[in-house]
């Protein structure tokens, strides 16, 4: 339960969403609008693709929160407490996420493991940079809240071991039987197997928020005044469905353009778009930090760098593992070769540096912030500019 049945909607996000349909139109239909290859407007080179990741952003960001207040609509009327309310928001609100996944692993299988694991990466600068505005004591130090703190280094110490055998795994595949890439049957038992971590990992998270007090507890959704009919419950759903749908279409169109048109890194395509996918869990950290609720806004940028890890790469897994298994295309499965390695390797260090700083003495200072902030620079930099997105 990342705190997400606490969110507020965005300002406008249903503007927001239906601009995004509306360039959806535009961009669907521009030939029959007069917007073709022979018009003034999607003749411009790249313009197409741009537009695509417009669109894909705004109809997603449009699409995350209607499901968000679908749950917690369902929460309040079902009277759920804070807990079981914010862990079904949580499942709920990654549905885009999947969606984009899928569409980008029918167009291309390893974009879309590279763009699941180095939203990690992005996620966890985030998350460093973020530290610094947390309000330290006198003696410099910010006490870490008791769900993070047990529940969270917990799960980071799962995804620094798993990570690190993957990846050596990998390389010595590579090197010694000269396996040239993991196959589904391969990729569907390690996604069972972090899909199992992650249910116990959300079973602790709960159990440790609930004996945190009331400093970090969820409000239940039923005191928030939330409308409860069945109309708007359903409505926000299907809406929130249908955006995820239109978007994720929008967005692997984007991917298809920077990788085979543009020729663009995979790697630093990947993180270009985890970022834009990210932008309104950003805006609703900044807003929970305005408000002084620090729980919140925590339990968003570090369930920015778990859920990833334990969710959607298993999901991206799984999928391709079992496009591989139904279909046979020897296209659906992940290489075995220096950028997938190099993403999988160098996860650990990141994992295991955040673990040391939280598990410490349960405090973050400046000093550990500026550490976590070069050491993550520094990660991406190698996967940028060192060759491992060629």
């Amino acid at each position: 339960m990342e705190a997400i049945a606490q969110r507020q909607g965005l300002a406008g996000w249903q503007k927001l969403m239906f601009a995004g349909f509306g360039l959806w139109i535009v961009v669907t239909f521009g030939e029959r609008l007069g917007f073709g290859e022979n018009g003034i407007f999607l003749a411009v080179e790249g313009s197409v693709a741009f537009l695509q990741l417009i669109t894909g952003i705004f109809i997603l960001q449009g699409a995350c929160e209607a499901l968000v207040q679908s749950v917690e609509r369902l929460g309040a009327r079902l009277r759920w407490d804070g807990y079981v309310a914010g862990t079904m928001g949580e499942i709920v609100s990654t549905l885009p996420e999947f969606v984009v996944i899928t569409f980008v692993v029918h167009t291309e299988p390893l974009a879309a493991f590279i763009i699941a694991v180095v939203t990690i990466y992005n996620n966890a600068l985030i998350f460093s940079v973020y530290s610094f505005f947390l309000p330290k004591d006198r003696g410099g130090q910010y006490v870490m809240p008791l769900p993070i703190t047990k529940a969270g280094t917990e799960v980071l110490i799962a995804g620094s071991g798993i990570c690190l055998t993957i990846g050596l795994l990998m390389l010595g595949l590579r090197t010694e039987t000269h396996k040239e890439s993991l196959a589904w049957p391969d990729l569907i038992f390690t996604a069972t197997v972090m899909f199992i971590i992650f249910g116990y990992y959300l079973h602790t998270l709960v159990k440790y928020y609930a004996g945190s007090g009331e400093e970090h507890r969820p409000a239940d959704p039923h005191t928030l005044g939330h409308p409860t009919d069945w109309k708007g419950i359903l409505g926000l759903f299907f809406l929130g469905v249908l955006g995820a749908f239109l978007g994720g279409e929008s967005v692997s169109g984007f991917a298809e353009h920077a990788l085979h048109t543009f020729k663009l890194p995979a790697v630093a395509t990947g993180l270009a778009l985890a970022f834009f996918a990210g932008i309104s869990e950003y805006v609703i950290v900044y807003k929970a930090h305005r408000k002084g609720e620090l729980g919140i806004a925590l339990s968003n940028v570090f369930g920015g760098i778990t859920q990833v890890m334990f969710l959607v790469v298993p999901y991206t897994l799984l999928v391709i593992g079992l496009f591989g298994f139904m279909t046979g295309d020897p296209r659906y499965v992940v290489p075995i070769d220096f950028t997938t390695t190099s993403i999988m390797v160098l996860l650990f260090p990141l994992f295991f540096v955040l673990l040391q700083y939280i598990e410490e003495d349960h405090t973050l200072s400046n000093l550990d912030a500026a550490a976590m902030t070069g050491i993550y620079l520094l990660l991406i930099y190698v996967l940028v500019f060192t060759g491992a997105g060629d």
